[in-house]
Order: structure tokens, then sequence, then C-alpha cells
């Protein structure tokens, strides 16, 4: 191995957003972080900011009172 090329390699403490913090080792000394162990719903089994409602149901949901013209339409056909 050639001197002098590679990076110091030492103790990390990592931060995440919740609060939960822990030591480990990389190139850099300190990193934050949104999700952890702690606070991911995959480690926790409940769900949490990660988890949003699916992209069908925001589309139902914001859609909901439009008709597109088509009961307009429908009603001047019947007349």
């Amino acid at each position: 191995m050639k001197k002098d090329i590679h990076p110091n390699y030492g103790e990390c403490t990592i931060t995440c957003s919740c609060g939960n913090s822990f030591v480990t080792r990389s190139t850099q000394k300190e990193m934050k972080v949104s999700v952890c162990n702690a606070c991911h719903p995959y480690y926790t089994g409940r769900k949490g900011r990660v988890i949003e409602a699916g992209r069908l149901e925001k589309f139902r949901q914001k859609y909901a009172g439009v008709d597109y013209g088509q009961r307009g339409k429908k009603d001047s056909d019947s007349v």
C-alpha cells in the first residue's frame, strides 16, 4: 500500500434528526442524517413521516369535485 495517498479513517459521530446519535468509523468526523434505525418505520413497526398516501389516492382527493365537462354533456344530451 502506498503511503500518504489514503484519507484518514477515524471515529465519526452520526446524529439523526430524531435526536439519536451513535459512533462509527468513517473518513468524515461528523454526519447528520434525517432517518435512522430508531425512527425509521421499517424498524419501528409504525407508520411515520416517511410513509405517505399513495399516488392514486392523492390524485383522487385532489380532483374529487372535478367533472371535466362530462356532466354538462350528459345533461344536454337528455334534453
